[in-house]
């Protein structure tokens, strides 16, 4: 009887475990079909993970900087100098300036949203052979200061509709004239006059459309560049500052032929868009700025380093590199590290 019971018994216990069993396989099998066929959700993490087509992207530089259609969460620092020879898009000043600029920038993002911040500190040298239609004192004609420059603050929207292939979004971008820059002259009459530059609020709202098919990428942004005042005061003259408006465009391509290494080129514009009047900002007008920007990546593991070279190439892109603090020609290091 009791060898009965426990073969019964073990029998019963046997179809139980089977019936346990065989819906959960059943599941299993199910749950790893619709796996395979379900598409990759395109979340922040995605974008960013490994070796993706948003590591190659051309790198934006300032002069104002290209925004990209995707971008990984990095941190990087930015080593730049810069030049102009022609310093008479400020007012009363005329000469020529040099700039050592170091940079700290962070991008982060969530999904197909990103934003950015970036704030610089400069060392100017600034060479001046007339101030307010004067020569300049001897002390006064080679000043280097140091200064807290312009806090830039930016937030990016992309969808990818192609794919990596074509992805297009807007792009907002403000500059907040948070510098510190303070320049000293002592005048004929035995007074001084202090010169605070740049005196420019930026916005910057575009359009953004690019795309990678394997490491070739490419990027194009359009929109207007708004400089708005506040007024300024350098010894007894009120300086009514005006607003400036200007078309901007950007055109890059980039290649990476292999992973740990990659070149690209940019072509930037801007156009003014508004007439000045008077007769102190004649030089502001029909400002047509166009410059160039050959570069070279490099990768290593979490690391990306940028070299960059922008060269300007017009008259008006002297003015122009004056009231963005960039000069006309400039050369940039930059260091990023990525976080997935």
């Amino acid at each position: 009887m009791s060898r009965f019971a426990v073969h019964v018994g073990s029998r019963t216990l046997s179809g139980k475990l089977a019936m346990i069993a065989v819906p959960l396989l059943v599941a299993q099998a199910t749950m790893a079909r619709a796996q395979e066929e379900a598409p990759p959700p395109e979340t922040a993490d995605a974008v960013d993970a490994g070796d993706t087509p948003s590591h190659y992207y051309p790198p934006s530089v300032d002069g104002p900087a290209l925004r990209l259609p995707e971008s990984p969460r990095r941190f990087y620092l930015d080593f730049a100098y810069a030049m102009s020879d022609d310093l008479t898009a400020l007012p009363y000043i005329a000469g020529k300036g040099r700039n050592y600029r170091l940079a700290a920038g962070i991008v982060w993002r969530w999904g197909r949203f990103a934003v950015d911040a970036q704030l610089p500190f400069h060392l100017t040298t600034l060479d001046v052979t007339s101030v307010l239609n004067q020569a300049p004192l001897p002390e006064d004609a080679h000043q280097t200061k140091p200064s807290v420059g312009d806090l830039s603050l930016g937030a990016v929207w992309t969808e990818r509709l192609v794919g990596e292939a074509l992805i297009a979004g807007l792009g907002a971008r403000g500059r907040l004239a948070t510098h510190s820059t303070l320049f000293s002259f002592h005048l004929n009459d035995g007074s001084v006059a202090d010169f605070v530059i740049p005196y420019y609020f930026h916005i910057e709202p575009t359009v953004i459309v690019g795309g990678a098919v394997g490491r070739f990428t490419y990027v194009m942004n359009q929109g207007p560049i708004i400089l708005l005042g506040p007024d300024a005061d350098f010894d007894t003259e009120h300086i009514v500052v005006p607003s400036i408006y200007l078309w901007e465009s950007h055109y890059a391509v980039g290649w990476a032929p292999w992973s740990f290494l990659g070149a690209s080129c940019e072509l930037a514009t801007a156009i003014q868009l508004n007439h000045i009047a008077g007769t102190d900002f004649q030089k502001f007008n029909d400002i047509r700025a166009v410059w160039v920007a050959p570069a070279l990546q490099a990768h290593v593991a979490e690391y990306r380093i940028d070299a960059i070279a922008r060269i300007g190439l017009s008259r008006g892109q002297e003015l122009y590199g004056v009231l963005e603090y960039v000069g006309t020609h400039s050369f940039t290091l930059r260091v990023s590290r990525y976080f997935n």
